[in-house]
């Protein structure tokens, strides 16, 4: 293929796929004249099925090019990425593909965002690829979905309205889905797997921390010295179990180390709309300890319905089923006026982003993500494996996402 597109989706006929490229259908058919884009995957005749698809909901797309790429094979993943500036991966499970598209990004020079929500895969990357990453010029950014771009994007708003010095910073999650019987998935076979491998991965995952994440020389403020589980508005909370405690870390120590900007203390924290759920927490506490058995592990990926009570299945939730979903980030931040930092902070400001449908809301995030590295290369650093937080602080990505069917607003 010698047309070269701006971005190319990769694992475009996966569940996630497929949202991300129905997305990017109909934002370059209406908002975004100018990107071109093209679809890879395992399968030519499943990729043409999709383009098809998308001709019969009434978008009216010509000549995209398909690409059948087998990612075990180094030549052909080189001929993938060289012909698009950012390669969108929805491909899973990141701990196992990700790393040989990355190799293949770098030695073709070209950009590559992902969604993942791997801390183990995130951490190898850096660890791995940040200074090939740096020397190639090449920007590798993990983590482009949900919630790492709500939670980024909230930082970046509240840090830029705060007009002064934003010291620390709670951030509440809360996720509202329709509750019936029989229960209805609410997610795809997908996540629970990458799920699953993030539990086989943990104690690794552990000690990568310990080698990449630095330790604040500041001590950390009080108010956000948490215990596991804690009342706040009525509500009972416990920490956010996703990977943006430490995402938004790297970020901040990124932007430290670049500009000398003092880091922001970061904690999230979430709880369920039912009480039952809360036995949640009790089953991955135990699913982690049984998948010291390999075969105990199998079965959690082979049957996600039977392990998750339904809320996991392989054909993953319905359109309708995602539609009635919803989701807000409460970004709470604490720190001073302009002047004299040696007094307690007493400034206070609120960030809520919010929106409907996790599975849009993340091709949506991702795709804005490669956007903003073709329209803003100025404002983003040359290369390197880098959080969203570092990579966008200083683009215009927050609007980007208020224009695409996120709500993000300074509260009074």
């Amino acid at each position: 293929m010698k047309t070269r597109v701006d971005i190319l989706v990769f694992g475009a006929t996966g569940f996630t796929g497929k949202f991300t490229v129905r997305q990017l259908a109909l934002l370059t058919k209406e908002k975004y004249l100018d990107i071109t884009w093209g679809i890879a995957g395992r399968s030519k005749e499943k990729l043409e099925n999709l383009v098809r698809d998308i001709r019969n909901t009434g978008l009216d797309i010509k000549n995209v090019p398909v690409i059948e790429c087998d990612v075990d094979n180094e030549e052909s993943l080189k001929n993938m990425t060289r012909v698009t500036k950012v390669v969108i991966n929805c491909t899973g499970v990141n701990i196992i593909l990700s790393p040989k598209i990355v190799k293949g990004c770098i030695e073709t020079r070209t950009h590559y965002v992902d969604i993942s929500s791997e801390i183990f895969h995130i951490l190898s990357l850096y660890r791995s690829y940040n200074k090939p990453a740096k020397n190639a010029n090449v920007l590798v950014i993990p983590s482009c979905g949900f919630s790492s771009i709500p939670i980024e994007a909230g930082m970046i708003h509240l840090d830029k309205k705060f007009k002064g010095t934003l010291h620390s910073v709670e951030c509440y999650v809360e996720h509202f889905s329709p509750t019936s019987l029989p229960i209805e998935p609410l997610g795809h076979s997908g996540t629970w797997t990458s799920c699953v491998h993030v539990l086989l991965t943990l104690k690794e995952s552990l000690s990568l921390k310990k080698e990449i994440l630095p330790k604040s020389k500041e001590p950390k403020a009080e108010k956000i010295k948490r215990p596991f589980f804690f009342h706040n508005n009525g509500q009972l909370w416990f920490p956010w179990p996703g990977v943006e405690n430490d995402t938004v870390q790297m970020s901040q120590q990124h932007l430290y180390e670049e500009s000398g900007k003092k880091p922001i203390h970061f904690n999230a924290y979430t709880t369920f709309e039912k009480w039952y759920y809360f036995f949640i927490i009790l089953g991955m506490y135990i699913y982690y300890y049984l998948c010291n058995f390999k075969c105990f592990a199998k079965l959690l990926i082979n049957y996600p319905r039977v392990f998750t009570f339904g809320f996991i299945s392989e054909k993953g939730p319905t359109n309708e089923m995602t539609q009635k979903l919803k989701f807000r980030f409460l970004l709470n931040g604490v720190g001073w006026e302009a002047g004299d930092q040696n007094c307690e902070p007493t400034k206070t400001m609120s960030v809520k982003v919010s929106g409907r449908d996790p599975y849009d809301s993340t091709a949506i995030a991702v795709i804005m993500s490669a956007i903003t590295i073709i329209k803003e290369s100025s404002n983003i650093p040359k290369g390197g494996v880098l959080m969203p937080g570092a990579a966008f602080h200083k683009t215009d990505l927050v609007d980007r996402l208020m224009n695409n069917g996120y709500t993000i607003e300074v509260l009074k």
